[in-house]
C-alpha cells in the first residue's frame, strides 16, 4: 500500500505525527509512508487496485470490522482529526447580570 510519497498534514500535525504525542512510532511511520494512498482510497479517488487495499476501504467505510493496521491506523486518525478540543481556561469571562439590585445591603447602614 506503499505510496512512494510521504504523506504529511501539517494543518493538524504541524510538528509531525511521531511528534504529535497520539500515535506510536509504529503508527507514524505507517501514515507516513501509506497515508497518500489511505487518503485516496478514503476519499474515493483511487480505486483499490488488490485485495488488500479493497479490505481497507470496507474497514474504514463501516462494512467490515476494523483489522488491520492500516485500517486501525486510519480510523485513529480520522478521530483525532474530527476531534473538537476544548481549552480550559483559568479566567472566566462569564460575569452575573448587571440587573442585580444591591439596595438592601445600602440600605442596612
Amino acid at each position: 500500500m506503499f505510496s512512494g510519497q510521504k504523506f504529511f498534514d501539517d494543518k493538524h500535525f504541524p510538528k509531525g505525527f511521531a511528534r504529535s504525542g497520539y500515535f506510536t512510532i509504529k503508527e507514524a511511520q505507517l501514515l507516513e509512508s501509506c497515508g497518500r494512498t489511505m487518503k485516496a482510497l478514503f476519499d474515493g479517488t483511487m480505486v483499490p487496485q488488490d485485495e488488500e487495499q479493497q479490505k481497507f476501504v470496507d474497514e474504514v467505510k463501516g462494512r467490515r470490522a476494523a483489522e488491520s493496521s492500516y485500517a486501525l491506523c486510519w480510523l485513529k486518525y480520522l478521530k483525532e482529526i474530527n476531534h473538537k478540543h476544548v481549552v480550559y481556561n483559568l479566567c472566566s469571562t462569564s460575569r452575573s447580570s448587571a440587573s442585580e439590585d444591591y439596595s438592601d445591603l445600602e440600605a442596612d447602614e
